[in-house]
């Protein structure tokens, strides 16, 4: 079986080696096709065999090519069934994956407890309480944290904590009689 490592060092040996220059026949070709004119029919010219090592070579290196080319072709299948092809950002939804203590506000202004699955269409705003969480996509929001949905993605607000207001006790020094001397 042939492994990525296996195909890398093929592409990278590849690379390493001149590239013959074309026929002339072929040049002549291309540029008749590419001009529109007709192409006069060229005697061919002979295969000679080449060497038993640069046919191994060229047969490794085209199976490696038809290799990469089914994987690719596998990558952007998976793509289109999953649907990642002809949406954009505005088009993507995006879910509540987990949330403890955390309210949803949706665009109409209606306010749902998040749980998981929750759809959030755009403009949803999603608050987590003190002790609260939320997964959304790759994005975990912690206590305290308020996220808008925007154009299809997460935008986080800074929310600075308030804190309580505090009171600083006044000190009074006790008065200590003074003792008789004598």
């Amino acid at each position: 079986m042939t492994t990525r490592r296996d195909v890398r060092t093929l592409l990278e040996e590849a690379g390493t080696h001149d590239v013959p220059a074309p026929r002339p026949e072929f040049v002549a070709a291309l540029e008749a096709r590419l001009l529109g004119d007709t192409v006069p029919f060229a005697a061919p010219t002979p295969i000679t065999a080449a060497p038993s090592r640069i046919r191994t070579r060229s047969w490794i290196a085209r199976h490696a090519l038809v290799g990469i080319a089914a994987s690719i072709a596998a990558v952007v299948l998976a793509g289109a069934l999953a649907g990642w092809f002809g949406q954009d950002a505005t088009q993507r939804r995006l879910q509540l994956a987990a949330s403890h203590d955390t309210l949803v506000v949706l665009p109409d202004g209606s306010q749902v407890d998040g749980t998981k699955g929750l759809d959030l269409p755009e403009g949803t705003v999603v608050k987590t309480g003190p002790n609260g969480h939320a997964t959304i996509g790759p994005v975990d929001l912690g206590p305290g944290q308020v996220a808008t949905v925007t154009a299809g993605r997460l935008q986080i607000s800074v929310t600075v904590p308030s804190l309580p207001p505090v009171t600083v006790p006044t000190v009074t020094t006790p008065t200590v009689p003074a003792l008789p001397i004598g």
